[in-house]
């Protein structure tokens, strides 16, 4: 009776925002202006900033754009390389969604829908005077096997036919994969003034790399696909002294003004309030309402949120660890891969929350109400869950290890092959569930109630079952309650 859930989808269409508004286009690379200062750049378009590595990942953590001394300077360009990423807004809602949706993948920061590694390059004054792409292979095989097609369009972006390319000999060692070699270099020269192109593309198995004769299909992981890209200013921009003289001085943008007002603002109405990526912690925000607030990615840790209402708020990748959340009310909010551990939402109030892959380790949720809630793949181990009403719930591969469900409420929860090691169920009701491949060694389920449950395939090594109640339930082969 595996709960796929009416009352789920429900949930699912009342709390997501319209496609049209999820669809708005998200500012790439080709909107950064080349020539123009770190000033004047996008302060809030762009997320996790890092000194970069020659394309690949990210090492310093900074700011933004304003921090790229920082980083240093290349040898071979004498350039400081930032890493950032493109907003990840629209794809973690629609992850938060439908977080089975394997078609959804990490396509936040990508190019021709290839996921990329992206920094912009500047100059010793500060001005942005190129940036490089190069395809992601950070991301899953199957993905990273078409990072050499990324050179195609990008090579048709600029002009296939203003390209001149080489290919390249294969080096020791090198050789094809799946039946093809490919090592390519192309560049576009430029005039001062012009950008100077440079593109290589890579399909090949380096030394080493090569297929165990006893597996059946190619090695995972054992091949490279990369598009390696850079396009740099010729010659640097003109007259940097008098343009960098004639900047006015960076002001807060509208966000952070609001943040800033936000820190210390008990009771205040906050209602759909842009709040995204600030800077909250240790915030009193006792009895704010932030119904409906943009909190994606923003930090919270450690903030009071005692009595707060956040009702179909945005808090998807947000940093709420340690936060004081008792009595709040968080109904249909976007809790996606959210960070919560310690924190205190007792008695809150988080029905129909989709918090796929939400990370509650040591959290205190007694006497919650968190019915028809997505919580699958959520890291919940020792978790206080007692007394609370998880009716209805997802919890699908649910970690849950030594969490007290004590005299919970699990009526219909879905917790296919979830993780409930030494956990204390102890007087819950659990009816009706599906449990089916579940591990419940060594918890405790004394006088716990599983009537029509199914606990097919599920584990119940060494658990105390005293006076616990499985009528017309569907249980192990071979299990006998003690």
């Amino acid at each position: 009776m595996k709960l796929t859930g009416c009352s789920l989808l429900a949930v699912l269409a009342l709390s997501a925002p319209a496609l049209a508004q999820e669809r708005a286009r998200v500012p790439t690379v080709w909107d950064l202006p080349v020539g123009a200062h770190a000033r004047e750049l996008p302060k809030d378009a762009f997320t996790d900033f890092a000194c970069g590595t020659n394309g690949g990942p990210p090492s310093t953590v900074i700011s933004g754009w304003v921090d790229f001394a920082r980083c240093r300077r290349e040898v071979a360009t004498g350039l400081h390389e930032v890493y950032f990423r493109y907003d990840d807004e629209a794809e973690l809602r629609q992850r938060a969604r439908f977080p089975e949706d394997g078609a959804i993948i990490d396509k936040s920061t990508a190019a021709y829908d290839i996921p990329i590694i992206v920094s912009g390059l500047f100059d010793e004054m500060g001005f942005l005077v190129g940036f490089r792409i190069v395809s992601d292979p950070r991301v899953d095989v199957a993905i990273r096997e078409n990072g050499s097609a990324l050179a195609g369009p990008l090579r048709a972006r600029y002009g296939e036919d203003k390209f001149t390319c080489v290919n390249l000999e294969p080096a020791e060692g090198e050789t094809p994969f799946q039946g093809v070699f490919l090592k390519r270099q192309c560049r576009q020269e430029a005039a001062a003034g012009g950008v100077a192109l440079f593109l290589e593309a890579r399909f090949l198995r380096k030394r080493g790399q090569v297929i165990a004769q006893a597996q059946e299909g190619p090695t995972q992981g054992q091949f490279e696909s990369v598009t390696y890209f850079q396009a740099l200013l010729a010659g640097g921009v003109p007259d940097r002294e008098r343009k960098l003289a004639a900047l006015p001085e960076p002001k807060p943008s509208e966000r952070e003004l609001l943040a800033a007002r936000a820190k210390d603002c008990a009771g205040c109405d906050l209602k759909g309030a842009d709040l995204k990526r600030a800077n909250l912690a240790n915030a009193n925000l006792t009895g704010a309402d932030l119904t409906g607030a943009n909190l994606h990615g923003a930090i919270l840790a450690g903030a009071n949120l005692t009595g707060a209402m956040l009702d179909g708020a945005n808090l998807n990748r947000a940093d709420v660890k340690r936060a004081k959340l008792a009595g709040a009310s968080l109904i249909q909010a976007l809790l996606y891969e959210t960070r919560l551990d310690a924190a205190d939402l007792s008695g809150a109030a988080l029905a129909g929350v989709l918090a796929s892959r939400v990370q509650l380790i040591g959290a205190n949720l007694s006497k919650a109400s968190i019915q028809v809630a997505d919580l699958r793949n959520g890291r919940l181990n020792d978790v206080n869950f007692a007394g609370a009403d998880l009716s209805g719930s997802a919890l699908d591969d649910a970690q849950l290890t030594r969490s007290n469900l004590k005299d919970a409420k699990l009526v219909q929860v879905s917790a296919w092959r979830a993780l409930l090691v030494g956990a204390d169920l102890s007087r819950a009701d659990v009816r009706g569930a599906d449990l089916y491949g579940a591990n419940l060694r060594e918890a405790d389920l004394t006088d716990a109630d599983f009537s029509y449950s199914r606990l097919t395939t599920a584990n119940l090594g060494s658990a105390k079952t005293a006076g616990a109640k499985f009528s017309q339930a569907q249980l192990p082969a071979g299990f006998r309650p003690n």
